[in-house]
């Protein structure tokens, strides 16, 4: 990236990587950068309306929506950016109910969830709010298990997966699982390691906890999840420990 940056959203569309906002050698960012292959290039794109750090970024219908974060304080404002569009720019949402930082925003059947984070007024939350791209309004949803901070998200196989980020004390290696036709959350098993600002990545029909930090310190290690027999197994570590980084 032309723009060293951590706690940034990082998405694929339309096979070309968007790094936005963040914290870097300046401080909190509102700059968006794309990385095209072909050409191998990283180049700018449109800035976002504010500077967020600890925000998170989700694609749906070839648009990118950014919620939450930190600039001068926990935010819960959101925007949208559909690329080769008129105008080329960002453009606000209905905010979410609750403010959040180190939160998860996953997309999953056309619909935001914006799942647990961190706010001055509540502390560690266990909450989650959906955004209904249609309606344009946010409602609460059944709350997780535990709260969770800088955790990791993603939808895989018709449900959402939370694992991780920090906890009341420290960061956390337990997992829990959301189905949305009955409303409930189910916990799993609990990954090796303990893990924060760390990210959980779908593929290849598991699901992949990669780097992050802890206690002990960063982390290299990768472990995969096989949810036909419920258990987490390392594999291949990375080629250098990391945590606030994008996948």
């Amino acid at each position: 990236m032309k723009t060293g940056r951590e706690w940034f959203g990082l998405v694929l569309l339309d096979m070309k990587l968007y790094s936005i906002s963040g914290y870097g050698d300046d401080g909190i960012l509102d700059s968006c950068e794309t990385y095209e292959p072909i050409a191998n290039t990283w180049k700018p794109c449109a800035s976002m309306n504010i500077m967020r750090t600890a925000a998170d970024a989700a694609v749906i219908n070839n648009t990118i929506y950014v919620c939450g974060g930190f600039s001068d304080n926990p935010s819960n404002t959101c925007e949208y950016y559909t690329p080769n569009t008129t105008p080329d720019k960002w453009l606000s949402i209905q905010p979410m109910l609750t403010e959040r930082v180190g939160l998860g925003l996953v997309a999953h059947d056309g619909y935001l969830y914006a799942i647990g984070g961190y706010n001055m007024n509540n502390g560690l939350l266990k909450s989650m709010e959906r955004y209904d791209t249609l309606t344009k309004q946010w409602i609460p949803m059944k709350n997780m298990t535990n709260n969770r901070y800088f955790l990791g998200s993603e939808s895989f196989r018709g449900r959402l997966y939370v694992c991780g980020g920090s906890g009341d004390s420290s960061a956390q290696n337990t997992c829990e699982t959301y189905d949305p036709i009955t409303n409930q959350w189910t916990e799993i098993a609990s990954m090796i390691n303990y893990r924060s600002s760390f990210k959980l990545v779908a593929f290849n029909d598991s699901l992949y906890a990669m780097g992050g930090t802890n206690d002990d310190g960063l982390i290299d290690n990768v472990e995969v999840y096989d949810y036909k027999t419920n258990k987490w197994q390392l594999t291949k570590p990375m080629p250098a420990k990391l945590y606030g980084f994008g996948v």
